[in-house]
């Protein structure tokens, strides 16, 4: 099992600079502890979590570590040209010696009000999208139609070093299939059950003999076990009510499209809380374990409950020297 973070660059002392340099700092440290992946969330108009300009963010960690990957959990690919992006990534991949990990995902959140995609029509965009960055990256000359891009005679500089691993964040059955088939890899949400991981599971098992199934869990560790879920309790409810919250003017329509109930949903505070590893090193070697053994996951992303850098610190050291040697 390979470990890593879910890092949402969450502001929780209303100071922009500081909590994008905090994260970096941390991202840092979890280089030098010896974690295997970060991963960067994007979200935009949300005063909370200020990832909004994933790639930059992510290019900068790139920079400042030597080996842990760091990956996009999820790029929202709606809102990019895959042209432009697929340059980005061909770029980071080189410069960062394949250390760059591609999630992407259509969006829980709602653009529309300000991008001209309909929030109906993006996981068609999504899906042909990633086809389109992929015959850029790994193939020589580019011709493609579809019914979102048109590329003719396109070649692409600079290619990537190697292949580069696509995770796609979803829960849609058809995508599912689909994705699998096309040989992604899975990112899956801090809120989903452990009923539909083993059936997101058996999708891709069933497609290819290997794949990476990365699994978010919400984490918080104490000696004390009592503090530990106090703590947890209090980080779950300030997080899913500052992200339920968003923007008055892109949500403002979001119930006309269903995405109203799938955003409470993915940001469920219950469903959270009854998921979230928690407790006394002990308590969360024991969660872990049972996880892994009714769960089929490759790769567990923390995300770390607190408030402050010593906090996140402290937690990710705890995981890594008294927790993760012994699952």
């Amino acid at each position: 099992m390979k470990c890593g973070i879910f890092n949402l660059m969450e502001n929780w002392n209303d100071d922009e600079e500081r909590t994008l340099l905090e994260s970096l700092e941390l991202i840092q440290y979890c280089d030098e502890l010896g974690f295997d992946e970060m991963w960067i969330g994007e979200h935009h108009f949300n005063s909370f979590s200020i990832c909004s300009s994933a790639m930059t963010l992510i290019s900068c960690a790139l920079a400042k570590t030597k080996k842990i990957k760091i990956g996009s959990a999820a790029l929202l690919l709606p809102y990019y040209h895959p042209i432009e992006l697929a340059e980005e990534i061909a770029t980071l991949d080189l410069i960062s010696q394949g250390r760059f990990l591609f999630g992407f995902a259509r969006g829980v959140f709602s653009y529309f009000d300000i991008s001209k995609n309909n929030p109906i029509s993006n996981r068609e965009i999504m899906m042909e999208s990633a086809e389109v960055i992929h015959n850029l990256l790994f193939k020589e000359q580019i011709h493609f139609k579809g019914e979102y891009f048109s590329l003719e005679d396109i070649s692409l500089r600079p290619h990537p070093r190697g292949c580069i691993p696509f995770y796609i964040a979803s829960d849609d059955e058809v995508t599912l299939q689909r994705a699998a088939s096309l040989g992604y890899h899975f990112l899956g949400s801090l809120t989903l059950k452990e009923s539909r991981a083993c059936e997101i599971h058996k999708i891709f098992s069933q497609k290819r003999r290997e794949y990476e199934f990365v699994l978010t869990r919400a984490f918080y560790a104490d000696e004390d076990r009592n503090v530990a879920k106090e703590k947890a309790q209090i980080a779950v409810d300030i997080f899913t009510q500052c992200m339920l919250k968003g923007s008055n003017l892109v949500f403002e329509k979001i119930a006309d499209t269903g995405d109203e109930e799938f955003r409470a949903e993915f940001f469920n505070k219950e469903k959270i809380l009854e998921s979230m590893i928690v407790g006394n090193p002990k308590d969360c070697i024991e969660q872990i374990r049972t996880l892994q053994m009714r769960v089929p996951f490759t790769s567990l992303a923390l995300k770390l409950l607190g408030s402050n850098l010593e906090d996140f610190k402290r937690n990710v050291k705890t995981f890594k020297e008294e927790i993760f040697p012994f699952i």
